[in-house]
C-alpha cells in the first residue's frame, strides 16, 4: 500500500524529495480509515465514495472548497481536520489560502 502511495507521489507528484514522500505518506496512513478511502480515491480518481465525515467535511467537500488541492492533499487535509480541527477550521475560514 504504501509503495503505491509512494509511486503515486513520486511518479504523478513529481515529488523528488524522499523526506517530503515520506512525511505526506506518514500522515496519510496514520488513520485507517482516511487510508483506505484515499485508496479508493487513487483507484477511481473521484470523491464519490467519499464517506469519512469529520466535522460535517468529507473529502467531496474539501474539494469544493479548495479545487487547488490534489487528492493526497485533500486527504491529509482530513487528517489534519480529525487531529487539530481549531487550526482546520481556521484554514478553511481563511478560505485554504496559503502563505
Amino acid at each position: 500500500m504504501e509503495t503505491k502511495i509512494d509511486n503515486y507521489l513520486r511518479e504523478e507528484k513529481q515529488i523528488d524529495s524522499e523526506l517530503v514522500r515520506e512525511m505526506l505518506i506518514k500522515k496519510i496512513t496514520k488513520h485507517d480509515d482516511i487510508l483506505q478511502e484515499f485508496m479508493q480515491w487513487l483507484e477511481a480518481r473521484s470523491y464519490e465514495h467519499a464517506r469519512v465525515v469529520i466535522d460535517g467535511y468529507n473529502a467531496q467537500k474539501i474539494y469544493e472548497l479548495a479545487p487547488q488541492l490534489d487528492g493526497i492533499g485533500v486527504y491529509n487535509f482530513l487528517v489534519t481536520l480529525r487531529d487539530e480541527p481549531q487550526e482546520a477550521q481556521a484554514i478553511i475560514n481563511e478560505g485554504f489560502i496559503t502563505k
